[in-house]
């Protein structure tokens, strides 16, 4: 899909993919709807891609709150009369031992990465059903969704959550003859951002925002189903899910620390 002079809104984009993303967009004369938690952090975002040429509309909300999806996608078609592209991109992975963590801290993990995604799937699919140009809503996911992996739990079951909610919702379009919307699952491998810096969690063959960026842009582009990257990592994923998993477990438990 061409992701030149499109109305885009990217979630999560005060920082770290998102406002990586938004920033490498802005360098091909888009409409940028860019919402996060951080006001102050979204203005400078949006500074930055005023400078690279793109418009840019910056809406300040929590996704864990329904409302908030709802109103953005109300105020961007308000503002820009329909949507091309979406990247949902709201999450949080920090350590979590699943034999001690408190059922809020899990439950927060589950709001922040299944209920922010939900909350703007919602009104975004209905307002694409009307739509009959192609159109695109593709999910940060990880690579970590096909396993448990310790010091992960929580983060990993929320993102196998989404992943099958947008299996099943592809086969839906489909089935109901919605042919123009494609639906997307990114799965980076480890990306350098502030959230992740000093979380004690391994971090092989990591890359840093603005690569991620540009391996986003180009599963744009080429409209894939999903978008694995690093190449270095995809290929360990796929290995992962093939081998037997008593070699899988011991594989894991290598890299993770004594206590967490």
């Amino acid at each position: 899909m061409n992701y030149s002079d499109k109305t885009i809104l990217i979630t999560g984009a005060s920082s770290g993919i998102g406002a990586a993303t938004a920033l490498e967009l802005a360098n091909f004369n888009n409409r940028i709807i860019i919402t996060a938690r951080r006001e102050d952090l979204l203005k400078k975002i949006a500074g930055k891609i005023i400078a690279a040429g793109s418009d840019v509309l910056a809406i300040s909300g929590d996704a864990t709150q329904e409302s908030h999806g709802r109103e953005v996608v109300q105020k961007v078609v308000n503002t820009y009369g329909d949507i091309d592209i979406a990247i949902l991109n709201v999450g949080i992975g920090p350590p979590s031992n699943t034999l001690t963590a408190p059922p809020d801290k899990i439950k927060f993990c589950l709001e922040t990465n299944y209920y922010s995604f939900i909350h703007f799937f919602c009104p975004l699919i209905e307002l694409m059903k009307q739509q009959t140009h192609p159109c695109m809503i593709a999910h940060m996911n990880s690579q970590a969704t096909w396993f448990g992996i310790p010091m992960q739990g929580d983060y990993t079951a929320a993102k196998a959550a989404v992943r099958i909610f947008v299996e099943t919702a592809r086969m839906e379009l489909k089935h109901f003859g919605f042919k123009h919307i494609r639906l997307q699952t990114i799965h980076p491998g480890f990306v350098d951002t502030k959230a992740v810096q000093d979380d004690g969690i391994p971090a092989v063959n990591e890359i840093s925002e603005q690569e991620a960026a540009k391996y986003v842009l180009k599963g744009l582009k080429n409209e894939m189903r999903e978008n694995i990257f690093p190449p270095a990592t995809k290929w360990a994923t796929k290995l992962g899910k093939i081998i037997p998993h008593q070699i899988l477990t011991k594989i894991l438990l290598a890299q993770t620390p004594k206590a967490y």
